[in-house]
This record gives structure tokens, C-alpha cells and sequence, in this order.
């Protein structure tokens, strides 16, 4: 009994362990069979419902977007001259998958190429980590000559090749060089900005100063793009027919009479500082020159940090616009924004006389005038004040005015605030009164009268820039009206057409009583015309009217003779005005830094402007043809 005990037993747990043994063996059948469902489902998914999808991944892997860059617009002067335009440019460059020994190859391409070998080594050394398959760009700019050389011995020489490009082209170069501006290479800052817009690449050229950069919009065109298949490491083997052609800038015209800017350039020698000339009837800019200059054809390639840094750390820092971001004091022009607030406020009436005696103790302190005769210069009506810039009168007159006054009627007529003109920055200049004191001086917040007095002959804190004297000259030539001062005349509305820009540049308009233009224009013609200090830019017949100068640059150049300090101690000078007397035609400023007395240096610019710009004009009333700048070659 108990051995068949024994057996039942064993026979029922083999039972039961074959049963679990086939219910694992059925689990794991089921698992292997929903994944094997799972992977048929997934297979479906991918191949049947995203097909599209990878398809345009796979695409997008195969095919690349190019990006195709326009032409930059033209830029014109007023009478359709090219100021900046594009030209094609030869660049030398090496594949360096064809090269086996780089150090062996470059000793021979350094006298193929005519470059040191160690500038190509730089400019290799400028790839390192990049793709093989990349090219290194050895040599800019070469001429016709050269790259027919390298295209010619393509056997001899198959790791060189010629790269065509556009590059800008400045066809004056120095001049007109702070109106135009400069192009170079967008910078990583401006990428940043617009990195959700995609509106800049790495690589693109865009305005970087002047009305390059006012204007870039306009004048960098619209992209276009086409489509390449690249292989696995990126090389562009096919171009596929497809995508949109980048459509070109579009052309400017400027105000700018390339003649008067010959005229202008060539006037200021090797001087420093800045003018214009401009329409008083519109504010549009004939002439322009900031000096010391630059050649803008500098930055419209590649060049070293070497040479930016040279550029940018030149202690006469010839990138800045000293027409719209230089300040100084407007010396003795500013005589004439004195008499006019005088005048309209009733403190004084064109018949006030005073007495000259070469100087007056104002408190504990002397103040000079600069006359040069024993004695002063006697007595003198507001009129003769003028034109002899008598510093005492206008002592007297700015101590019975007051600062707040002379400060009003000084923003009245433009100064103390930027002029608008179309340039990329400007500075508002400083007009000083109490409460600009405070702001500014707040160790010595307390406004002097005796500040008052050095304000009066346009020194002290008070700063103008030269485009804000032009555009006063301009106003007291017009009656009293400030135009917001351009340099764009007109601009591409469609290929070939283009349109005057149409906007209200009037910025206000001043009453001023007839009186009190009569008597400014009568004293500023006799500043020229009589025996004033602005003889040297007299012209007969045509009514020359302007005041000159003198921006003290140390108290060391007080009644001393300019011509006896160094270059860099001399006071700067001024010559502001306009011409003719009764219908102006052209307005200006003129700034010499360090060049002593405004009639001395700054009246002979302006002459030499003014006589070809009336030449043209007689020119244009006989119906002659006007003889202009010669283009260069």
C-alpha cells in the first residue's frame, strides 16, 4: 500500500510539473508573439504612415538650401554719378585634399602666389579642424592677369582654383568716405539679434557706418536660395534647378554734388576737421568731408585683425564722423545767435551802442577782447560788434540777457539737440544753463555769472557740432526755417524708376522780425565784404554773408599769435554762413581743428567751395555744359 502511495504521488507531481513547464512555454509563445505583432506594427507605421515624414528627413539630409546673396544697390551723387557700385573680384584658392605634403607645396605656391610664406601658413592655419574638402582662400583680389595664370595651368597646378565674387567699390575712395559709410561682415552680435528671424548669415556683407548702414535695407537686396545634393561628408556634387533668384539693392541717389566735394577735398590739404554745404531751401546735403579720412574700399574684404586694429587705435581716430559726433565750442558764431535773442526779447535794439576799451573787470576777474589795436575798439553799434566780433560788447550784452535767455533762443535755433540728419549717430551738443548744472556738476550745482559771460562769446560748457552750425547758417539765410539736414535725394522705387524722396523735412520755423534778419545778414555780409574778419572769402557780385571763430583750446593760446604755437595748441577756428545775401542758394559750416583764427584757415575752404559752386550755376543759367570730376580708371 505505501509503495503505491508512493507512486500516485510522484506520478501527480510530474503532472503538475509538466503543466507548469507547457503554461511557461505557452507565456513565452504569447510574448514572442505580441512582439513580433509589435515589430510588424511598428515596421507599418514607419513605412506606411510616416512615410512622408522620413522621406523629407532623408531629403533633407541628401539636399541642401543655399543661400544665393544679392548685389548691393548703387549709390549716385546728385547728377547721377557712381559713388559706390560692385565689381567682380578674382580670389586664388587651395583644395587641400589634392595636396600630399603641405609644408614641400608651400614653398613653391609662396612664389607662385608672390605671398610670404608665412601669411599662407596664417591663413591655413585659419581651416584647422574644418572639413578637408573646404577651400582655403590664399589670395584676394588678384588682377586679370594672375588669375588667367592659375586658370591656365589648371594640370600643372589642380589643387589652385579662381573664386568669383562681388565686392563693393568706392570709386573716389577717401572721399565722401564718413557720408557713404563702410560695408564688412555681419557680426555675431547682429546674428544673435536676429537669430529667430534668420534675417542674417554667417558670412554676409551689411552696412556697418554711414548711409551704408542708414540706408542697409534698402541697399542689400533680397536673397535668393537653391537647392544642392551634398554627399555624406556635405560636398555640394549636383545643383538642382530650382529655388529663387536674389533680387539686387536698390540704387540711391544722394544730394551730394561730386563736384563741390572735389572742391571741398581738395581745399582742406592735409588739415583736420570737418564741414558742409547745403541747400538752405531744403536741408539736402551738397558736400561733406570729416577729416582725417579713410578709404571705405579698406573694409570691403577680408583683412587682419591687424589692420582693423591699426584703423580703430589711430590716435586721430579717422572713423569718426566729426560733422555730426564731434563737439566744440562755437567761438565767436555764436555772437550771432546773442544779437538775435537780443533783439527778439527787446533787451537791445539794432541802434545799442558800447564803448570797447580792450577789456572788462566783471567781479574779481579781467575779461579780454581780442583786438588787437590799443584801446579796444571804441565805441561800436551791434552792427560793427559784428563784424568786428567784439568780445566786450557781447560781455555786456550776454550779462544784461541772462542765461536762461540766451539758452532759450540757443535751442530755438537748433543747438542743444540732434539735427536728424540721415546718418546712423549724432550728438545733441550741450547748451548750459542752470538746470543742466545741476544735472551735470552736482559737486559745484551753483550757475555764475560769470559762466554767463563766457557763454556770450561761445565759450564755457557750450558745444555745437558742424552739422548743427550749418543748419543755423542755413536758417538765417532762409528766413528763420530748420530743415532736417539728408543726404538721400532719391531711391529705386522699381528697376530703372526712381523717385525724390517726398518728406516734410522742415524740423520748425522761427519768427524772427524783419528787423532782426535785416540787421544779422547786413553785419554778417560786412564780416566779408567791409573790413571784417571774413575778408579772405570774399567772391565779387555774389554777396558772400558769414561770421568767423575762434573755439579756445587752452587758456596758454589767449593773445598770442597762432602762427607762433604748435599745430596742437592753436585755437580751432570756424566759417559759418551763406550766399547770396538776398536769395541764398547754399549754406555752410567750416571747422579747422587747431587752425588758429576761422578767418585765417576756414574762410579760404569756403572760397575755393563757393566759386565752383557758382561756376555751375552760371554754367546752368547759359545752358553750358559744366565741366565735372573725371571718373577714375
Amino acid at each position: 500500500m505505501a509503495m503505491g502511495f508512493e507512486q500516485d504521488y510522484k506520478g501527480f507531481q510530474d503532472y503538475y510539473e509538466a503543466r507548469r513547464l507547457n503554461t511557461r512555454i505557452h507565456v513565452i509563445q504569447v510574448l514572442f508573439g505580441a512582439v513580433l505583432v509589435l515589430y510588424l506594427f511598428a515596421f507599418w507605421y514607419l513605412q506606411v504612415v510616416k512615410v512622408d515624414y522620413y522621406k523629407r528627413l532623408s531629403d533633407n539630409n541628401r539636399l541642401r538650401r543655399v543661400t544665393l546673396m544679392p548685389l548691393r544697390g548703387v549709390i549716385t551723387d546728385a547728377e547721377h554719378r557712381v559713388l559706390a557700385n560692385n565689381r567682380i573680384a578674382f580670389n586664388v584658392r587651395l583644395d587641400r585634399e589634392k595636396v600630399a605634403d603641405m609644408k614641400a607645396f608651400f614653398p613653391r605656391l609662396a612664389g607662385i602666389l608672390g605671398v610670404p610664406e608665412k601669411t599662407l601658413n596664417e591663413r591655413l592655419a585659419k581651416y584647422h579642424g574644418r572639413p578637408a574638402f573646404e577651400p582655403v582662400i590664399l589670395k584676394e583680389d588678384v588682377d586679370l592677369a594672375e588669375a588667367a595664370y592659375i586658370e591656365s595651368r589648371r594640370l600643372e597646378l589642380p589643387m589652385l582654383s579662381v573664386e568669383v565674387e562681388s565686392r563693393r567699390n568706392y570709386l573716389y575712395g577717401p572721399f565722401a568716405a564718413h557720408a557713404l559709410g563702410y560695408v564688412g561682415e555681419v557680426s555675431e552680435d547682429q546674428i544673435k539679434k536676429t537669430d529667430s528671424s534668420g534675417e542674417y548669415e554667417l558670412g554676409e556683407i551689411v552696412g556697418k557706418a554711414g548711409v551704408e548702414k542708414q540706408y542697409d535695407d534698402d541697399l542689400k537686396g533680397v536673397k535668393g536660395w537653391k537647392q544642392v545634393v551634398v554627399n555624406s561628408l556635405g560636398r555640394e556634387i549636383q545643383e538642382i534647378e530650382e529655388g529663387r533668384k536674389p533680387n539686387p539693392g536698390r540704387s540711391m541717389r544722394l544730394s551730394i554734388d561730386l563736384d563741390l566735394q572735389r572742391a571741398l577735398e581738395d581745399a582742406y590739404a592735409d588739415e583736420a576737421g570737418s564741414a558742409v554745404f547745403l541747400d538752405p531751401s531744403s536741408g539736402a546735403i551738397l558736400a561733406m568731408i570729416s577729416r582725417p579720412a579713410f578709404d571705405p574700399n579698406v573694409f570691403a574684404h577680408r583683412f587682419s585683425q591687424d589692420t582693423w586694429e591699426s584703423v580703430v587705435n589711430d590716435p586721430r581716430n579717422p572713423l569718426q564722423n566729426r560733422v555730426s559726433l564731434s563737439k566744440f565750442a562755437p567761438g565767436s558764431v555764436f555772437k550771432i545767435v546773442m544779437s538775435i535773442a537780443a533783439l527778439e526779447e527787446g533787451v537791445a535794439t539794432p541802434s545799442r551802442g558800447d564803448h570797447c576799451t580792450g577789456s572788462w573787470r566783471f567781479g574779481d576777474k579781467v575779461y579780454q577782447c581780442w583786438a588787437v589795436r590799443k584801446g579796444g575798439h571804441g565805441y561800436l553799434t551791434m552792427r560793427e560788434a559784428i563784424i568786428q566780433s567784439c568780445n566786450v560788447y557781447f560781455y555786456h550784452l550776454g550779462n544784461d540777457m541772462g542765461i536762461e535767455r540766451i539758452s532759450k533762443w540757443a535751442h530755438l535755433m537748433g543747438f542743444g539737440e540732434p539735427t536728424g540728419i540721415d546718418l546712423p549717430h549724432e550728438q545733441a551738443g550741450t547748451v548750459p544753463d542752470p538746470e543742466w548744472k545741476k544735472r551735470a556738476m552736482p559737486r559745484d550745482p551753483t550757475w555764475h555769472p560769470g559762466e554767463t559771460i563766457s557763454v556770450s562769446i561761445g565759450q564755457g560748457a557750450i558745444e555745437v557740432t558742424p552739422i548743427q552750425m550749418a543748419t543755423f547758417a542755413a536758417a538765417i539765410g532762409n528766413g528763420g526755417t530748420l530743415y532736417r539736414p539728408h543726404l538721400l535725394q532719391s531711391r529705386e522705387v522699381r528697376e530703372g524708376v526712381e523717385e525724390e524722396e517726398r518728406q516734410d523735412y522742415v524740423v520748425r520755423r522761427v519768427e524772427l522780425h524783419p528787423r532782426t534778419l535785416e540787421l544779422i545778414r547786413n553785419a554778417m555780409w560786412g564780416v566779408v565784404n567791409e573790413d571784417g574778419t571774413g575778408g579772405r572769402a570774399k567772391i565779387a557780385g555774389r554777396d558772400v554773408c558769414a561770421k568767423t571763430g575762434t573755439a579756445q583750446v587752452f587758456k596758454a593760446s589767449r593773445d598770442i599769435d597762432a602762427d607762433k604755437l604748435p599745430k596742437e595748441k592753436r585755437d580751432h577756428a570756424w566759417f559759418v554762413g551763406f550766399a547770396p545775401k538776398d536769395d541764398p542758394k547754399i549754406a555752410w559750416a567750416v571747422f579747422v581743428q587747431n587752425g588758429g583764427h576761422g578767418g585765417t584757415t576756414a574762410a579760404p575752404i569756403a572760397r575755393l567751395v563757393l566759386e565752383r559752386f557758382f561756376q555751375k550755376q552760371d554754367a546752368r543759367q547759359g545752358g553750358q555744359q559744366v565741366a565735372s570730376v573725371a571718373v577714375p580708371q
